[in-house]
């Protein structure tokens, strides 16, 4: 079947319009002419891959990777990088508007990574016949690998010596030890931070450095007594925030993300920082006074939290989204209570549809 593509939807998918109902297509871009083969048809859209390609893009390059179209876990190799870029922007701006019921005047800047390939500092892997791989995407079809493109060197180089085994996960830390129990992290402090090795960190080393940046740029223009840090982890944002001599509220329910964070406030000697345990999935409760609330929740959002912001009036807000979906759910129950006042975007995933992006709201006067 042949189809004419126009737009571009979150989750990398090239769109185009069959009989009055949108169809998703992978591995193509807009303004290209495919050949497709439909996988799935529902009430109000279709799904279909690219079969050949009969117009290409001038965006189009070939991928890198030799498993690109059987691991699943890249889907924007075919484009070249200040295209990713761009699609990024446009798909924000789409998704804010068609489940944020939110438009933006103005297209938010967007960081670029300067790593394209080789920037991920950990990598959960499949497992078979003592082979690293993956499962091809919605599949159990497992594709063993000799390298990944966007996996840091030393990962490659450790899976290549390494038969796989039964912790599939294999990271490096910044000061290239890698699956060694104990982690670190390298913030430009005067130490690290330190982490197990299974806590959740951000996998591009040089986009965390710079939404730190900004954070603190945004955080230096308010008067603040209070800050309340939700999903802090191990104090990627908390520590170096109370080494300025900020007092903090840091809330977290993995045990071992808390265990980590008190050991980097007692190594730093911090005595601004109170370590709350919260699920933050469910209806909690938090007492006190906050003049700025800092949240950075994983990509199922933050539906709690912003459900509970609707009963506080907390003047600012800078919430840190991997999903732009949930993000835009989010912002939509506070649009009424909430004014956004800046959006930026960080290239975190290269290769990859995700994006990163830090919105900074202020509490509506009246």
């Amino acid at each position: 079947m042949r189809l004419k593509l126009e737009g571009f939807a979150n989750g990398g998918y090239a769109t185009g319009i069959i009989n009055g109902k949108i169809v998703f297509v992978k591995n193509a871009l807009p303004g290209e002419t495919v050949e497709i083969e439909l996988v799935q048809e529902k009430k109000s859209f279709m799904k279909a891959v690219t079969t050949k390609i009969l117009e290409p893009s001038e965006y189009r390059v070939e991928p890198k990777c030799p498993y690109y179209l059987t691991c699943g876990g890249c889907n924007l190799q075919h484009a070249k990088y200040e295209y990713q870029l761009k699609l990024k922007q446009e798909i924000f701006l789409t998704t804010l508007k068609k489940l944020g019921k939110i438009k933006v005047n103005e297209i938010p800047k967007i960081e670029p990574s300067k790593k394209q390939w080789n920037y991920r500092r950990r990598i959960d892997f499949k497992c078979k016949n003592g082979k690293w791989g993956f499962y091809k995407k919605s599949t159990n079809q497992f594709t063993p690998i000799n390298e990944c493109k966007i996996a840091d060197e030393k990962i490659n180089e450790f899976i290549s010596i390494n038969r796989c085994f039964r912790n599939k996960r294999v990271q490096v830390d910044d000061y290239n030890n890698i699956n060694t129990d104990e982690m670190m992290l390298n913030l430009g402090l005067e130490k690290p931070l330190f982490y197990e090795k299974d806590v959740f960190t951000q996998i591009n080393r040089e986009i965390n450095l710079k939404i730190m940046r900004d954070l603190f740029n945004e955080v230096l223009c308010l008067e603040l007594s209070n800050i309340l840090e939700l999903f802090c982890g191990i104090g990627n944002f908390t520590i170096p925030l109370a080494t300025k001599g900020y007092k903090i509220y840091a809330v977290e329910r993995d045990i071992s993300a808390i265990s980590s964070l008190k050991r980097n406030i007692n190594n730093f000697g911090l005595k601004n920082i109170s370590v709350i345990r919260r699920n933050l999935f469910e209806p909690f409760k938090i007492k006190g006074g906050f003049d700025l609330l800092i949240l950075d929740p994983p990509r199922e959002g933050a539906k709690e939290v912003v459900r509970w912001l609707l009963k506080k009036s907390i003047k600012n807000i800078i919430y840190i989204s991997c999903d732009l979906a949930t993000l835009s759910r989010d912002l939509n129950i506070i649009k009424d209570k909430y004014t956004i006042e800046k959006i930026k975007l960080y290239d975190m995933f290269p290769q990859t549809h995700h994006v990163e992006s830090m919105a900074v709201l202020k509490l509506n006067k009246d």
